[in-house]
């Protein structure tokens, strides 16, 4: 195996961006940049310059259309949905020709060159704290049903993983998912105040708010020469996430989020 540089790992996700894109372009289905990559298409147009990934989010709706559709031999769709081992709660495409290794997991590739796509919801208008216990308790037992053993963990944290898996051994991960789907989607298809989805970086049980007219028109932005959309209140979605997102962190600040190696398969 080759390892990738910096570099062409960003040309080789802007590739993958590029069919999603045109996936969702011919079959009307609505998604927008998101995280670092929003901050990054409007600062940068195109990649923060030390980010190593991308985000993109999409409606429930779309999401799962688009998980029944898409269908380019040169990516691999890794989602609950269809992988039994799955251990997250979004999906990600990732190019098939590319593995990568994480810190954790020196012994094993992982999964290749990926773009996370992080569906999003309605939230209810009333009864919030019920709705968010309910959901927190099924994310819970997703992740305690696939949590992994990392190349780093002790026997006893080892240990400690094993013990909630043994007993959520007569439930699937798949049934947990889909009752953490039909939670979460209880109130899509009507009109309320704020729009909930799940930020991976902050953590397994960490979702946000965000008001849901800021996610009723999606425009045009540039993405390192690929055109691609972003809902039109990105500024505010922005601010409420980051403060100011204009003003780059500090020299120190500056690194990728994510500690890991990028090889081709075949070369």
């Amino acid at each position: 195996m080759r390892e990738i540089s910096f570099e062409e790992s960003k040309n080789i996700m802007v590739k993958t961006l590029q069919s999603i894109d045109s996936c969702c372009r011919e079959n009307n289905l609505n998604y927008s940049v998101c995280w670092g990559t929003m901050i990054g298409a409007i600062r940068h147009h195109g990649f923060i310059p030390w980010d190593d990934d991308v985000d993109i989010m999409m409606p429930r709706e779309d999401y799962n259309r688009f998980l029944q559709i898409y269908n380019n031999p040169e990516y691999v769709v890794y989602t609950p949905f269809k992988d039994k081992n799955c251990f997250k709660i979004l999906t990600e495409v990732y190019n098939k020709n590319t593995k990568v290794f994480f810190d954790n997991y020196k012994k094993r590739g992982f999964i290749g060159l990926w773009i996370s796509i992080f569906p999003y919801d309605n939230a209810p208008d009333s009864d919030l704290k019920q709705w968010e216990k309910k959901r927190k308790r099924l994310v819970d037992l997703y992740h305690f049903k696939t949590v992994r053993y990392l190349d780093t963990d002790s026997p006893l944290r080892k240990f400690a993983k094993f013990i909630p898996k043994l007993l959520l051994l007569p439930c699937s991960s798949f049934s947990i998912e889909r009752k953490l789907e039909k939670h979460l989607t209880k109130f899509n298809g009507q009109k309320t105040k704020n729009i909930c989805i799940w930020d991976n970086g902050c953590g397994f049980n960490k979702f946000f708010y965000f008001p849901s007219e800021l996610f009723d028109e999606f425009i045009d932005v540039d993405f390192d020469g690929v055109k691609c959309k972003i809902i039109k209140g990105y500024d505010q979605f922005l601010r409420m996430y980051y403060g100011d997102y204009m003003t780059p962190p500090p020299v120190e600040k500056q690194v990728p989020s994510h500690d890991y190696k990028a090889y081709y398969v075949n070369e």
